[in-house]
C-alpha cells in the first residue's frame, strides 16, 4: 500500500473523515477508505493498493471499446465526423440537432466531450498536435481524426497494444514518459484521478507541452450537488481506481503548484452523476445485467426519471455544480 496522507491538491495534511468506499464497477467485495482534505475539501483514498492495475481488467470499460466500431461503422463513421469537425471547427448546430435527436447516451457524452476540447482550442486548426494521456481504446482521438485533425496520438499503460487507426489516429501502449514529441494540446479525459501523484503527472506533460500550449483537465469533482446528495455512494469516487478526486479548488491549487493557471472551466456532467450513484446506493454494480449502463430495459430506472436527471445535469453546467469539468491549464 502507497499512504496518500497529504492532499495530492493542496499538500494539506489536515483531513476529515474517513469513510468507506464500495468497488462497485464490478461489484468485488473490498472497502476502501478516503478522506477529506480539510483545506480544499478535495477527496483522496488513505492506501492506494499497490497492484493497482488488477482493477482495471481487460473487460474494463475505457480500454473495452473499440473506436473503430463504435464511431468507424458504415453509416456513423460519416455523421460521426461531420459533429466532431462541426463542433471544433464550425458552427455547433449540427451537433447541437444531433443532442436533441439522437438520444443515445453515449452520443450524447460524445458531443458534451467536443465541445470540452472546443474550449480549450486547436490553436493550429487540424494540424494541432495533440496527445490524449490514458486515453483507454482511444475514442476521442479516433474522434479527432475523424474531424480531420492531423496524427492525434493516445497514450495509455493499460492499452492492449499498439495501434494506428486507418484514419492517422495513433494509440500507444506507454506511458508519458516513454513519449518523445511535444505537442500543442495535451489532454487528460479522467485520467488524472487514477494516478497517485497528480502534480507529477502535470509536471511531466508541461516537459512534452509546445511553447503556447494548452493542457484540457477533465475530472470529476467533489464540488458537486452529486457528491453532497450521495456522499460515499457517489460513483465517481470509483473506488479504488480513483485515487484523488479534486474540488474546484483544489484544482486551481495544484495548478498554482506546479506553475500552471486556469484559463477557462466547463461543466460536461450528465445524468449518469444520479442514476450510476443511486445503483450505488441501491447495490447495483455499474457493470451488473440491469445496470443502467448495460441494459437500459433492465434498469430500475424510468423514461422519465432519466430525463428528469439529464435535465437536471445541463442545469448545474450552467451554474459551474456538475459532477464532471474540464480545465483548461496555460503556464504562467
Amino acid at each position: 500500500m502507497s499512504d496518500t496522507s497529504a492532499c495530492q491538491f493542496c499538500t494539506s495534511t489536515s483531513a476529515a473523515g474517513p469513510v468507506e468506499v464500495a468497488e462497485m464497477m464490478f461489484g468485488w467485495d473490498e472497502r476502501f477508505t478516503y478522506v477529506t482534505c480539510s483545506s480544499c475539501g478535495s477527496v483522496s483514498q488513505v492506501d492506494v493498493p499497490d497492484d493497482l492495475g488488477r482493477y482495471y481488467p481487460q473487460d474494463y470499460y475505457s480500454v473495452d471499446v473499440d473506436p473503430a466500431h463504435a464511431l468507424g461503422r458504415p453509416g456513423v463513421r460519416q455523421f460521426a465526423g461531420q459533429v466532431a469537425q462541426s463542433v471544433l471547427f464550425g458552427s455547433s448546430r449540427r451537433a447541437s440537432a444531433a443532442q436533441r435527436v439522437v438520444r443515445m447516451r453515449q452520443f450524447y457524452s460524445y458531443v458534451s466531450v467536443l465541445h470540452s476540447i472546443a474550449a480549450a482550442g486547436l490553436p493550429l486548426g487540424k494540424q494541432t498536435r495533440v496527445l490524449d494521456v490514458g486515453c483507454g481504446s482511444g475514442i476521442m482521438i479516433y474522434a479527432l481524426a475523424l474531424a480531420g485533425v492531423r496524427k492525434p496520438v493516445g497514450v495509455d499503460p493499460f492499452a492492449p497494444a499498439d495501434r494506428h487507426f486507418d484514419n492517422g489516429a495513433q494509440l500507444l501502449r506507454r506511458d508519458l514518459a516513454d513519449v518523445e514529441d511535444t505537442f500543442d494540446l495535451i489532454m487528460f479525459h479522467h485520467s488524472l484521478e487514477h494516478v497517485p501523484d497528480p502534480a507529477t503527472s502535470l509536471k511531466l506533460a508541461m516537459t512534452k507541452l509546445a511553447p503556447g500550449g494548452q493542457i484540457l483537465v477533465r475530472m470529476p469533482t467533489v464540488s458537486s450537488e452529486a457528491y453532497e446528495i450521495y456522499g460515499a455512494d457517489y460513483y465517481g469516487l470509483d473506488a479504488p481506481r480513483h485515487v484523488s478526486i479534486p474540488s474546484r479548488a483544489g484544482v486551481d491549487a495544484l495548478a498554482e503548484r506546479v506553475g500552471l493557471r486556469v484559463v477557462k472551466t466547463r461543466d460536461d456532467s450528465t445524468a449518469s452523476q444520479f442514476w450510476a450513484s443511486e445503483q450505488v446506493r441501491r447495490g447495483i454494480p455499474l457493470m451488473a445485467p440491469n445496470s443502467h449502463m448495460v441494459s437500459e430495459a433492465d434498469s430500475p430506472f424510468s423514461k422519465a426519471e432519466i430525463a428528469a436527471w439529464a435535465k437536471r445535469s445541463l442545469e448545474l453546467n450552467e451554474s459551474s455544480r456538475g459532477d464532471q469539468s474540464a480545465w483548461v491549464l496555460e503556464r504562467v
